[in-house]
């Protein structure tokens, strides 16, 4: 079972939460924050940061031979220097109302999750591989969330309600070059819709470069009362790096969309989602991320 973050309010109006291990014990607590969309997007950054993060001990002392810190234990050389690549259709990772945040599509599990929220993904073997390893999902997915589905497709004409994603194509492939890509084709998700989104992550010895596409894609800034669309942008087919639109829904939330979001860890693992919504609440807080691929060289000889 894993830990929880616990998100309370003090006498003085402000927010903070708590990282609670399985026996109950605190492990950490954040500082004040104004409001508890800011406080749920504390939690998404620690999430985020801990993935990768090091330990930097300044309580070791200097070795008498050199005066510097001891050096930090290395990676098992069991991975180093290997490749690496993947690739995801979709992901959400969303809490509604104050719950608990449940996720649907790679890395679901069921429930919350169903065959209807599934994703596709692949991961590249230890040592690479010279033939593409894929998986497709040809009649997409829906993730609903009780009565709202948070990722989709645009709806059928003649209807109003939001049904499956089109479909979706992941891959990745290489040794000393690794490409990997991942794509879905009609693509509805809150403020923004699409015919296709695709993103295409390649490393090499010389470095790491990766690159979005999206089709017809539009996002809604604001509505009316009735939802009915006030003003909207249009998302470039090829978005520059880390392009960020802003906006508000009906009923009343805050989000931010990231367009060809790339992110380069501290193994050299580049990582682009082609689309990353980011919920803040105060009704739904959360991600959601559309085509995701990374790739990572070989070092070795």
């Amino acid at each position: 079972m894993a830990g929880k973050f616990v998100v309370k309010k003090g006498s003085t109006g402000k927010f903070r939460f708590n990282l609670v291990s399985t026996n109950g014990q605190v492990v950490a607590t954040s500082e004040a924050y104004g409001t508890r969309a800011s406080a749920m997007g504390g939690i998404r950054s620690v999430k985020a940061l801990a993935e990768d993060a090091v330990v930097d001990d300044q309580t070791v002392p200097a070795t008498a031979a050199t005066g510097k810190a001891a050096a930090a234990p290395k990676k098992a050389a069991a991975t180093a220097g290997r490749p690496a690549g993947g690739a995801c259709g979709y992901f959400t990772n969303v809490a509604l109302f104050g719950g608990a945040p449940e996720r649907r599509g790679c890395g679901q599990t069921i429930p919350p999750g169903d065959q209807r929220s599934a994703s596709p993904s692949v991961e590249l073997p230890a040592e690479g591989s010279t033939a593409a390893v894929t998986a497709t999902d040809t009649d997409g997915a829906l993730a609903r969330y009780g009565p709202a589905v948070l990722f989709g497709g645009k709806p059928a004409k003649g209807t109003m309600a939001m049904g499956p994603s089109g479909p979706m194509k992941v891959s990745t492939k290489g040794k000393s070059t690794v490409v990997s890509s991942a794509s879905v084709k009609n693509v509805e998700t809150g403020p923004f819709t699409a015919d296709s989104v695709s993103s295409t992550c390649t490393a090499s010895k010389s470095g790491a470069k990766a690159a979005t596409a999206v089709a017809k894609g539009v996002v809604v800034t604001a509505t009316d009362e009735n939802g009915n669309p006030k003003t909207s942008k249009v998302v470039p087919a090829k978005p520059p790096a880390n392009l960020k639109i802003t906006g508000t829904v009906a009923i009343g939330d805050k989000f931010k969309i990231v367009f060809n979001e790339q992110k380069k860890s501290r193994d050299g693992t580049l990582t682009v989602n082609a689309v990353h919504l980011y919920l803040l609440g105060p009704t739904a807080v959360g991600d959601v991320v559309i085509a995701e691929s990374h790739s990572r060289a070989s070092s070795r000889a």
